[in-house]
């Protein structure tokens, strides 16, 4: 049980304790009572300043997210670092195809397990580590696209590998270029548009189906693409998967010339560009992200601000949701978890979506505090 203002109060709340009519003392709204929008405003309206309310009880779902994501972020953590030892050490070491293969595997495993809560680990990002954490991103959105499409599991693991390896190319490309906060000169952009050129040639132990993927991922299926301009069905199908799944990540990543985008600002970009993808993976790929990607920040019919944490599939408008602020922008103790496919809160709806400032302020409030990743 614990005190909360009534100001700060947040439909889906269960009331601890009965709320009194200020003269009469009976009861206007009994203990157990879930809150919605309406009750919330006709305690308010009585001058009642605080209640009580339960601490959040977990559901099922719930204990096994608490019991998984430790571990998943451990796991995806050190994919990450084990990226930038084989990325870094390239150059002396040819990169093995069987390390990367043992690496994806337990990748693919932790999809299989819970893939929201793998798509979750993705908008997690640090700066310093953009290219590996991009890598295994594209590698974990890649996978779960390909499982869209009824890839086996071998099949899945062949796609997450080539991903994962997908711009190795780039060690090839001056850290000052790659990272430069500014418009690219003619001889920069020609570095740039060879880097799936200078990655096969690192990956000489590698099949050569992935070998063609890290050629063509930067192809496009209108043919506006590089390094060979090919088109449509030239290029390699499970190419057109990572290159989806690598614009993507990187629209939502924060770069040197740009703050990340918000997921919606991502999907609006790659629909503006449609005839550049192949429209039955960008198919697959919407069935994956859904109306409202996870990882985005949205504002409530009732005002306070949530993120997505898992899809509905059937319920696309209406997925579960993690409300961190109050309606008067004050951060919870507590996030609290609402399913909005759930009946009993029907009377609430994801108004908007945040904007890119928003959601960046928000994620730089959060990133400043510990546990983030618990939060989120």
């Amino acid at each position: 049980m614990r005190t909360i203002k009534t100001t700060n109060l947040v439909p889906g709340m269960v009331l601890g304790q009965d709320v009194l009519f200020p003269r009469t003392g009976a009861t206007l709204v009994s203990a157990g009572t879930k809150l919605t929008f309406d009750l919330i405003r006709r305690i308010e309206s009585f001058g009642i300043r605080e209640v009580i309310i339960m601490q959040s009880g977990k559901t099922q779902q719930e204990a096994k997210e608490e019991e998984l994501l430790p571990v998943f972020t451990e796991y995806h953590d050190r994919v990450i670092t084990t990226a930038n030892e084989i990325f870094t050490n390239s150059e002396q070491q040819p990169v093995q195809a069987r390390v990367v293969k043992n690496l994806v595997s337990e990748l693919l495993e932790q999809v299989e397990l819970d893939s929201d809560l793998m798509l979750n680990l993705t908008h997690l990002k640090s700066y310093d580590d953009y290219l590996f954490s991009h890598c295994v991103n594209v590698s974990i959105l890649s996978i779960l696209i390909g499982e869209a499409l009824g890839y086996p599991k071998e099949e899945l693991n062949l796609i997450g590998t080539a991903a994962l390896v997908h711009d190795l190319g780039m060690m090839k490309v001056p850290n000052k270029i790659w990272k430069k906060n500014g418009v690219l000169d003619a001889e920069e952009v020609n570095l740039i548009k060879n880097h799936p050129l200078y990655g096969v040639e690192m990956l000489k132990d590698f099949p050569e189906e992935i070998l063609s993927i890290v050629k063509e991922h930067h192809e496009k299926y209108d043919g506006s693409g590089y390094p060979q301009g090919l088109k449509g069905e030239e290029i390699a199908f499970k190419a057109r998967i990572v290159g989806l799944a690598d614009v993507y990540d990187a629209c939502i990543s924060n770069r040197p010339y740009r703050p990340r985008l918000t997921p919606q600002q991502a999907l609006q970009i790659i629909f503006q560009d449609k005839e550049k993808y192949d429209p039955h993976i960008l198919k697959a790929f919407i069935s994956v992200m859904a109306i409202y990607p996870i990882g985005s920040l949205v504002k409530l019919n009732t005002g306070e601000i949530a993120k997505v944490i898992r899809v509905n599939k059937n319920q696309p408008f209406r997925p579960v949701i993690k409300v961190l602020f109050d309606r008067n922008g004050n951060k919870l103790d507590e996030p609290l978890r609402i399913n909005l496919d759930d009946d009993r809160n029907n009377v609430i709806h994801i108004k908007d979506n945040l904007s890119a400032e928003e959601s960046n302020a928000i994620m730089q409030q959060l990133n400043e505090e510990p546990g983030v990743a618990e939060q989120l």
